[in-house]
């Protein structure tokens, strides 16, 4: 009897660990290089990458576990990050690669996430009913900047491509 309700909390906690981690990976800046001296840089990225078949929204949350606050910068010349939608075309696999905005707004280029809070990017899904999956691609660059904007470190973040059904 004791064997069973052991087996039953491990079960339990197990099941409740793995529901409660889905879809959430700590990243680290790769490619790290150190600009100015004397700060504590250690810390990671709280990466979410999902996908609400209700509402139809794909969803990358990035929350800033830094000690620093976290600029993003999207290039127009050079955007490296990419929603990218499957589907098949005379029984081949197809992908279409759109380039988004890591700052989540063309127009303001940068995005300043301060230490412990989240920025969220947000892609409406409703109108791809031709494709079968989805997914965030690519990498984009973080740096590690003071209260003056100057840039203490930066990093590359390599995302892990994850596709949701449509």
């Amino acid at each position: 009897m004791k064997t069973r309700v052991l087996f039953q909390i491990l079960l339990s906690v197990s099941l409740f660990v793995s529901t409660a981690c889905y879809g959430q990976t700590k990243y680290e800046l790769k490619d790290f290089e150190i600009k100015r001296e004397g700060y504590d840089l250690q810390g990671t990225l709280q990466v979410d990458e999902s996908y609400d078949k209700q509402t139809k929204m794909l969803t990358l949350t990035i929350k800033n576990e830094y000690k620093h606050d976290l600029l993003l910068f999207h290039s127009r010349l050079n955007p490296k990050l990419y929603v990218s939608r499957y589907y098949r075309k005379d029984g081949k696999d197809e992908i279409d690669r759109i380039p988004i905005s890591v700052s989540g707004d063309i127009e303001n280029r940068k995005k300043i996430i301060n230490p412990d809070s989240t920025h969220v990017i947000s892609i409406d899904c409703k109108e791809w009913s031709f494709y079968e999956q989805v997914s965030f691609e690519g990498t984009f660059t973080g740096f590690l900047v003071d209260k003056k904007e100057e840039v203490i470190a930066f990093g590359t973040l390599y995302l892990e491509k994850k596709r949701f059904d449509l």
